[in-house]
């Protein structure tokens, strides 16, 4: 995929390639994340979880107020996610990868060139 702006995970985004998980590691991965983040200190109840299609050129702004982490992964296609303040910070993902956004980060998803597919999780 193509590079990363001056450093997003200092800036609450964390990316976990898809060849950075062994097979069958990928469920494991979010079966640890769900269980971090339903267990985290801001006690949360209930998880969401959506599949979101973005057509192409089609962007998707997060509510800001989020109080846990944002865990996304793309099924298909490539997305561009924009994160800081003022959206500065951006890397691409594609299908496999994981992007875990921090509590409080303000994020765009963005599918620049095809239609794409993802799925994340959201504490509520």
């Amino acid at each position: 995929m193509s590079g990363i702006s001056p450093a997003p995970r200092e800036h609450g985004l964390r990316v976990v390639r898809h060849d950075e998980i062994d097979q069958g590691g990928a469920q494991e991965l979010v079966a640890q994340l769900i269980a971090a983040l339903t267990h985290a200190p801001t006690g949360i109840a209930t998880m969401a979880a959506q599949t979101l299609d973005l057509a192409p050129g089609e962007r998707w702004q997060a509510d800001q107020q989020r109080s846990v982490e944002s865990v996304i992964s793309v099924i298909s296609g490539e997305v561009v996610i924009h994160c800081g303040d003022g959206l500065e910070f951006s890397t691409t993902a594609g299908p496999g990868d994981l992007l875990i956004v921090s509590a409080g980060v303000t994020y765009q998803l963005h599918a620049p060139r095809k239609r794409c597919r993802i799925y994340f999780l959201d504490g509520k």
